[in-house]
């Protein structure tokens, strides 16, 4: 693996197990920053995968899109969250931005 791994956007996604679409809403609302370069020359760094996962870390835990902008800027984490014990109950949302934009 090179030194500084460059990836597409559906390699990005893949290794951040993130749906494309979700991705995107995240660059348009500044949750994580835009490719490198433009048009079909547009790359990913491992610094846009950390982004993605830490989103989808705190996401899980509950924390609002909101609260993990002001966490992504250098706020104070939230309360880290408890591990899950088998037998546990997780309740998640979904929700209905537009005709095929959905965030879990």
């Amino acid at each position: 693996m090179p030194d500084n791994p460059a990836f597409s956007l559906d390699e990005l996604c893949t290794l951040s197990d993130t749906p494309k679409r979700t991705a995107r809403y995240y660059i348009q609302i500044g949750l994580v920053d835009g490719p490198v370069g433009s048009t079909k020359a547009a790359h990913y760094l491992p610094k846009h995968l950390d982004q993605l996962l830490k989103i989808k870390q705190l996401s899980q835990a509950g924390v609002s899109l909101e609260r993990i902008g002001e966490v992504l800027s250098g706020e104070a984490p939230p309360v880290p969250p408890r591990q899950r014990k088998p037998g546990s109950v997780e309740v998640r949302s979904h929700l209905f931005i537009a005709d095929g934009v959905e965030l879990e």
